[in-house]
């Protein structure tokens, strides 16, 4: 008798075979669309509409590895056919001009740079992959005539000059005391000292990033690495910061194992001082590397959460990038002034999102001050991560001012 009531229960529950037929038709049918939107896609990588020359990188380097374009204004459109974020880069030298960070797996980016006839090199992906060749031939549509002579820029420079000078000394003081923290075991002490070595390596930013090979020993993420963090290339400020603060700033909390890096990062930034002492910044990077760097943060930190060390690196940024802003500032009200006013407009806007979002020291100090309280740093710990919507703002007014600052070499009729 049971078994008889669970047949017919079973008989009286079970769709119909036409019901199967037409559930059958409609999955077939979802995935022939899933299929559809998928194909789409690739299509849109392969062939999306972005204008100028195309750039694959996989994994071993970039397709083609030797490019050749006119002098002026070009337009690279970089895929990644790579499994992790890559980095896109020309090179004149050890100098950067030009960079797009953080282009994730299977996406492509367009990146415009304006350029001088010469040959380059363009980093293709992994630290460790060969570098491609840029061949710029001259060209008639190099750009609009310059309109400033050399000497505009020698007080902006010399201004620059005894600004880079004064910090470098700064930073040097930060990593020599981050070090020997380091080795006596103090984390309390190292982590206090990595924050503000740290904050003056992103004061600094626009000048160490004209020096590539420097710039991937102090700045350089796991990613870049074949070997990610397990690497024994990585090193520098990323590699200090997994080790004293851990991945989310709160897991790491030991010094164990980081003396041979602490070391190496004062070794790089005692050879980075006697680059910057021998260099001369070329007036096109003045505007157009703080650009770039203040870019990178924002692309770096703009698909997670915004730890205290990401609120540490901006605030460091944002003081580098106001020197930035207040030379080039005479320049900009001779040649143009609306130029000017939103570049101001975007920096202050910043500065106050920034002085909101900074926890101040115990003397009421703010964060963002070249003065800041020596309790500072703890005080952004203590903090943590921010607020969606205050990181939303970071993430727009830094971009804002990103945008800013590389207008102003068209305004300056600048290239290079």
């Amino acid at each position: 008798m049971s078994t008889t009531h669970t047949t017919s229960s079973t008989a009286h529950h079970a769709p119909s075979p036409r019901l199967l037929r037409l559930g059958l038709v409609i999955s077939f049918l979802l995935m022939l669309i899933a299929l559809g939107v998928f194909a789409l896609s690739l299509r849109a990588v392969e062939s999306g509409s972005d204008d100028g020359t195309l750039i694959t990188i996989s994994a071993k380097g970039c397709q083609p590895a030797r490019v050749e374009v006119p002098a002026g204004e070009r337009t690279f459109t970089i895929v990644n056919r790579s499994d992790r974020a890559i980095e896109w880069e020309v090179i004149d030298g050890v100098m950067v001009l030009a960079e797009r960070e953080n282009i994730a797996p299977g996406m492509r980016q367009p990146l415009r740079v304006d350029l001088t006839a010469g040959d380059y090199a363009m980093t293709c992906g992994l630290l460790s992959n060969p570098h491609g060749e840029l061949h710029v031939t001259p060209s008639g549509d190099a750009g609009p005539a310059r309109a400033l002579a050399a000497h505009d820029f020698v007080g902006a420079l010399a201004e620059l000059r005894v600004y880079t000078t004064l910090q470098m000394r700064k930073l040097e003081r930060a990593s020599a005391t981050l070090e020997q923290a380091i080795a006596a075991g103090d984390l309390t002490a190292a982590r206090t000292a990595y924050l503000q070595a740290r904050r003056i390596d992103q004061r600094l930013a626009m000048p160490i990033g004209l020096f590539g090979d420097l710039d991937q020993r102090l700045n350089a993420p796991a990613d870049y690495y074949a070997g990610r963090e397990k690497d024994p290339d990585f090193g520098g400020f990323p590699r200090l910061a997994l080790g004293l603060f851990g991945a989310d700033t709160t897991a790491g909390d030991t010094t164990a194992g980081l003396a041979p890096v602490a070391k190496q990062l004062v070794a790089d930034l005692d050879t980075l001082s006697q680059r910057l002492a021998q260099a001369s910044v070329p007036p096109a990077q003045l505007a157009n590397g703080s650009a770039r760097a203040l870019q990178t943060w924002h692309d770096r930190t703009a698909d997670g959460e915004m730890t205290p060390l990401a609120l540490n690196d901006l605030i460091g940024l944002s003081e580098g990038s106001a020197k930035i802003v207040s030379l080039v500032d005479p320049l900009l009200a001779r040649q143009a002034p609306s130029i000017q006013n939103q570049l101001d407009q975007a920096l202050a806007a910043l500065q106050q999102a920034l002085a909101e979002a900074s926890p101040p020291g115990a003397d009421g100090s703010p964060s963002t001050a070249e003065s800041a309280a020596s309790d500072a740093p703890q005080a952004l710990l203590a903090a943590g991560a921010l607020p969606q919507a205050t990181a939303q703002r970071l993430l727009a007014d830094s971009e804002a001012l990103a945008k800013a600052l590389a207008a102003v070499n068209h305004a300056l009729a600048l290239s290079g």
